[in-house]
């Protein structure tokens, strides 16, 4: 084993493998799902930011009997700054596989999560920006992936996006009642879109149709059509939603 992994490498507490271990009853993959979680949540811990892993449905005897997820909120002075998913891969795996069910506007990012046979060790090996990652699109290449300390630059993202001041025009755009619905898909979308590794147009675009999809969605299905109707009638409108974004991603450019 080389120095520079060595030094990558999470111990894991003998009370938390005895805790994940209890979970394998339910699912032999839960216990490789629940000690995944614990690792990113201790992984972020030494970079100042906050999460609690027994929150994770991974950690929930209940939850897993319904999902295969291992999700775990991450939060930096009791803001949340979105949802992570927490994978297991194997160490010779070629590709990090999504679960369908974490494919959802709440997410932003997927984290690769290296463990050892025994259990004693794990390491963050690296993540993929869910904006990259499109149902049915599941398998992500494991050379496909960032490394895991850009996933530090992506939580940096995100807490300027959690700045009310920054935010207040989009709000104002939104609808009040709107934006705190959706607040942490809207925080979401922004994130995916600013790590981007594009020219400030395209990350623009792409963050303005994220955000209008989510609008879409939340219209009931009758009245769908007369929604397309007036995107089409008020590309004003639709250009208006582009200058905000255009303005927020600047300030947060100054920020950075």
């Amino acid at each position: 084993m080389n120095t520079e992994l060595f030094g990558q490498l999470i111990p894991i507490p003998e009370n938390i493998r005895q805790g994940a271990a209890k979970l394998k009853t339910i699912n032999p993959a839960t216990e490789s799902r629940a000690l995944a979680v614990w690792l990113v949540q201790r992984y972020l811990k030494r970079f100042d930011y906050d999460s609690d892993y027994q929150s994770s449905s991974a950690w929930n005897t209940v939850l897993q009997v319904l999902t295969e997820l291992a999700d775990l909120e991450i939060f930096a002075e009791e803001r949340s700054l979105g949802m992570v998913e927490c994978i297991p891969i194997a160490t010779d795996a070629d590709t990090l596989e999504i679960p369908e069910q974490a494919v959802t506007g709440e997410y932003i990012a997927y984290i690769a999560v290296e463990i050892n046979p025994e259990h004693t060790w794990g390491n963050v090996v690296g993540f993929t920006p869910a904006l990259e990652t499109k149902y049915p699109e599941l398998s992500i290449s494991r050379d496909d992936l960032l490394p895991a300390h850009q996933l530090v630059d992506l939580l940096q993202k995100a807490e300027n996006l959690t700045d009310e001041s920054l935010s207040a025009e989009l709000r104002e755009y939104l609808g009040e009642l709107f934006f705190n619905e959706q607040h942490q898909a809207i925080v979401a979308q922004l994130e995916r879109a600013l790590l981007l590794e594009t020219l400030e147009p395209l990350q623009i675009e792409t963050a303005a149709q994220e955000i209008e999809a989510l609008m879409a969605q939340s219209v009931p299905a009758e009245k769908q059509e007369l929604v397309l109707i007036r995107e089409d009638s008020e590309n004003s409108d639709r250009g208006k939603l582009r200058d905000v974004l255009k303005r927020l991603f600047q300030s947060l450019g100054k920020d950075l």
